[in-house]
């Protein structure tokens, strides 16, 4: 065989086996297939009689467990921030299950992760329907950038802030949702057996050096050293931590809480960012070798519907085969966090009692 065959063979393995194992370590595709749990059997099984919440419903992997959790028989409260949006989607989803025998239903309430006056307004509705939770899913989120770890590259072009004065990825992510899970920790004990999923990510190994900085959770204005993919690895590295912490704090109750990395997934989520990566001044030869790469990383990620499967895995399984408070992979797989500070038992705790006077603070005033 020629030099030039072999090179042309060789490049061409490269070109098959590249993706399939970029998949496999970023959790895409692949994974479908190298999981060892019997996930899609267990996500099938009824969920009958069930009451499951999904914040960000009406987009991504939200909208795809909305739709498979009520696909099932499980009457599905969509938390959604737009009303516009969330009526759009569970009237699509109803549309859906329609002809599905078994099938449960979804509904719409308006909930804004940025404010606690929605938060607390949505609480308040729930709770007053009367309703059990069985499952509290804790999807939703933003993200401007997952970090230089990720994309090679910073970015501080995110920044904003909530209603309530923090900072939006921390705010929304994080402390949005720990306000909506306290708010709702009696529902969960009174509907007990029941389960906190919260939504976390491979990012969380992209939280600076300490894991979390109080100080910049409520800034009056952009710090000089923000960054957005450090500001959402630390809100994702507090989503791990809280569910930990839950796992302590509940013991005995029958509640449990999990929290997982969806997965990396071809979905809108990172629109921002792909548009100020194509703004960036580069060499023509970089240019070629980073289209190449994302060539290959694109054909290495989860459609939607399949992004969804980690946290539809952890909403469904029997809860003897989950590990209470652990980290999960795609597709349910228990890893210890990258960051050091991921298996900090005293952060966990600090973390908690920080984010509830941080939150009693906002309200005294």
């Amino acid at each position: 065989m020629g030099l030039v065959k072999k090179l042309g063979v060789g490049v061409a393995v490269v070109a098959c086996l590249l993706p399939l194992l970029i998949s496999q370590l970023i959790g895409g595709w692949v994974t479908k297939y190298t999981s060892s749990v019997d996930y899609l059997a267990t996500i099938k099984q009824s969920q009958a009689g069930k009451t499951i919440i999904v914040t960000g419903a009406n987009n991504g992997v939200g909208y795809e467990s909305a739709l498979e959790l009520a696909r099932n028989g499980a009457h599905v409260v969509m938390g959604c921030r737009s009303e516009t949006k969330g009526q759009a989607a569970a009237a699509e989803i109803t549309a859906e299950i329609a002809s599905t025998s078994g099938a449960g239903d979804v509904e719409y309430m308006q909930l804004d992760l940025a404010s606690f006056a929605s938060i607390e307004g949505f609480a308040a509705s729930f709770t007053a329907t009367n309703n059990n939770l069985d499952v509290l899913m804790l999807n939703a989120g933003i993200m401007k950038s997952p970090g230089v770890l990720f994309v090679g590259q910073e970015f501080n072009y995110g920044f904003a802030l909530t209603e309530d004065g923090f900072e939006s990825h921390i705010g929304i992510n994080h402390v949005g949702h720990f306000h909506l899970l306290q708010l709702l920790t009696a529902t969960l004990k009174a509907s007990a057996p029941s389960r906190v999923i919260i939504v976390s990510s491979a990012a969380e190994n992209g939280a600076p050096p300490g894991g979390v900085v109080y100080e910049s959770w409520r800034p009056t204005s952009q710090p000089a050293d923000y960054e957005d993919g450090a500001a959402y690895g630390q809100s994702k590295l507090s989503n791990l931590l809280t569910a930990k912490e839950a796992a302590v704090r509940f013991k005995g109750s029958g509640v449990t809480a999990y929290s997982l990395h969806p997965g990396v997934i071809a979905t809108n989520l990172a629109a921002d960012m792909t548009a100020h990566m194509a703004e960036r001044p580069e060499s023509k030869m970089a240019k070629v070798v980073g289209a190449m790469f994302l060539g290959f990383f694109n054909t290495a990620l989860f459609n939607r519907a399949d992004g969804a499967l980690n946290q539809l895995y952890l909403a469904t399984a029997d809860v003897a085969d989950l590990e209470n408070g652990a980290f999960y992979h795609p597709i349910g797989k228990v890893v210890a966090p990258e960051h050091v500070n991921g298996v900090d038992a005293d952060l966990q705790k600090e973390l908690w009692v920080q984010t509830e006077a941080m939150i009693a603070s906002v309200k005294s005033k």
